[in-house]
């Protein structure tokens, strides 16, 4: 498995020097900024996995790199670490879609936390791509096996459609993990719809 890449954006080689020495310890390939402008000159030729950024530098501030992120259409995830910390720059990173926010003075294992989620995240993203294979999947296997007549639509409620029918059972269990990750916040409500549907439209 590849390396987790990061980009690492501070007006401090001393900062600078101890997230990368953290981030290298805990196994992530890094590549160090001064400015927010450099990044976005080399955003489209090389990928990171994730971007931590001080919130105060020579000209763009880390909330501006942020969003020229998210004009190009990148949602890497952003972690922003500021010495001038308040509730409202807190509140504002994440509405304007921080992954994560740290305030100066840090410590080590503050990153190591943020390391930590980044993986969760990861091996999420992972499931959620499995899954919607699997519904892809599904979803052909039912349309060749029994076309839009495979599931009576007038069955009696209460002939539940799983009994009997190990694909139908896993058709279900697809609809409830999706609807789970819905509420984790880990797939839009649009995203939600569209997979339950295409699972929907053959077995009611």
């Amino acid at each position: 498995m590849a390396k987790v890449s990061a980009a690492i954006v501070d007006d401090e080689d001393e900062i600078l020097d101890l997230i990368e020495q953290i981030l290298t310890e805990e196994g992530l390939k890094t590549r160090r900024f001064h400015r927010a402008e450099e990044v976005l000159e080399v955003i489209d030729k090389e990928s990171f996995d994730i971007i931590i950024s001080d919130l105060m530098l020579p000209g763009l501030t880390g909330l501006e790199l942020l969003d020229a992120l998210h004009k190009r259409g990148m949602g890497i995830p952003f972690v922003l670490i500021t010495g001038y910390a308040s509730l409202d720059t807190a509140i504002e990173a994440v509405n304007r879609g921080a992954f994560s926010y740290i305030k100066k003075p840090f410590n080590i294992e503050e990153i190591r936390f943020v390391v930590s989620r980044l993986r969760q995240r990861q091996d999420l993203l992972e499931e959620i791509a499995q899954l919607k294979k699997q519904v892809d999947q599904l979803q052909a296997r039912l349309t060749k096996e029994g076309g839009e007549d495979f599931i009576p639509s007038s069955m009696p409620p209460v002939m539940h459609p799983l009994q009997g029918n190990p694909d139908l059972s896993k058709a279900f269990a697809a609809i409830e993990y999706l609807g789970k990750l819905k509420t984790d916040g880990l797939i839009s409500e649009k995203e939600f719809g569209e997979y339950k549907g295409r699972i929907l439209k053959r077995i009611v």
